[in-house]
């Protein structure tokens, strides 16, 4: 593993839901022999357990904010940002943080950071306890926490400079270093006013790992970046993960982007933890829960067909069919409508998207 110090080649780019349509006539509980055995031909791909080496641990972390005196006193009522968060971040993970507006990530983001102290709960740092040491907890961490900030008619070189003596002082190769990581040496003398928003991220991460942290915490670091933006930050927190054995927690409400960075998603809402999944379960996920639309001859006896033979859940509209099916192969039961003498005009496969899962995870 790379030291922040020497620079190694830049790395290529590289759960239970709810119901899709709750509505629909429930599925007999038990579903005939042939259903089984058909389904045993087609099972589902099981998950090898990966272990975690907890590395963050977060611990029953609740914080309320209250208005005015109400501060003073703790059984007045206020607003619920975290109830009893726990979880478990793994050393050397890209660690994501999803939910909606007001979930409460960035309050956690801000707990882990300092900036928000909690009314119960603990956090520790590879055994380090944020209360007990502060200090050495902190020069573990990096953080960018919204937009950042810098002095927009000076250069981005000045920029680091100056934060850099805040923090005691950096030799200036170690700074070059650090801007070569980040992929601004072409455009580290220009003024930031001309930055794109890319670049700008990409200076605020430089400067978040000017202290060679263990933990690099980001609030939101896609937001509002195009396409070549995300992708630019996207690589850039790989290369610190992949190079330099850095452990990212970082927040966002892109799903897509989400699912394509993180080792393993938590998904918030409302204050409260309500799922920690792996990459290979949301996409297993994904997969698993399919809604076919059948447009046959006579839909209410291909409903009635499919219920009493497989046990899924069927919708008629019309002319149209709707089934659901999870973890099956659909191609079987279109033979079966065949077979029993249905004639199927159109058969069409809707997977279970990233963006439902996400709503019946968080509503």
């Amino acid at each position: 593993m790379q030291e922040f110090s020497e620079l190694g080649k830049t790395t290529s780019p590289v759960a239970s839901g709810g119901d899709v349509f709750p509505e629909l006539n429930p599925a007999p509980e038990q579903p005939d022999d042939e259903f089984a055995e058909v389904c045993a031909e087609d099972p589902a791909p099981e998950e090898e357990e990966r272990e975690i080496d907890p590395y963050l641990v977060i611990k029953g972390v609740s914080k309320v904010f209250r208005k005015g005196a109400a501060r003073l006193d703790k059984s007045k009522p206020g607003i619920v940002a975290l109830d009893g968060v726990s979880l478990e971040v793994g050393k050397g993970e890209i660690f994501g943080l999803l939910g909606p507006n007001g979930a409460g990530k960035s309050t956690l983001i801000k707990v882990v950071t300092g900036l928000v102290i909690p009314d119960g709960g603990s956090v520790t740092l590879g055994g380090l306890d944020f209360k007990a040491d502060k200090e050495a907890f902190m020069s573990k961490v990096g953080a960018q926490i919204e937009t950042p900030v810098f002095f927009n008619k000076r250069s981005g070189w000045w920029n680091l400079k100056y934060l850099a003596d805040l923090q005691g002082g950096l030799p200036d190769q170690r700074i070059k270093d650090i801007v070569e990581i980040v992929g601004l040496t072409e455009r580290i003398n220009s003024r930031v006013g001309t930055y794109s928003m890319g670049m700008r991220q990409r200076l605020g991460l430089a400067q978040a790992i000017m202290n060679k942290p263990e933990l690099l915490v980001l609030d939101e670091p896609i937001n509002g970046l195009d396409p070549d933006g995300i992708a630019q930050v996207r690589d850039l927190i790989r290369r610190l993960r992949d190079d330099y054995g850095t452990t990212v927690l970082f927040s966002s409400h892109i799903l897509n982007e989400m699912q394509t960075l993180c080792d393993r998603v938590a998904f918030i809402s409302k204050g409260k933890l309500v799922a920690v999944k792996t990459k290979k379960q949301i996409a297993r996920g994904l997969g698993e829960t399919t809604v076919l639309t059948v447009v046959c001859d006579d839909p209410k006896r291909a409903a009635s067909l499919i219920t009493s033979a497989y046990g899924f859940r069927t919708k008629v509209q019309g002319e149209r069919l709707f089934v659901e099916v999870r973890n099956y192969n659909v191609a079987k039961i279109n033979r079966k409508l065949v077979e029993n003498g249905i004639e199927v005009e159109s058969f069409t496969v809707k997977s279970r998207t990233l963006e439902e899962m996400y709503r019946e995870l968080t509503r």
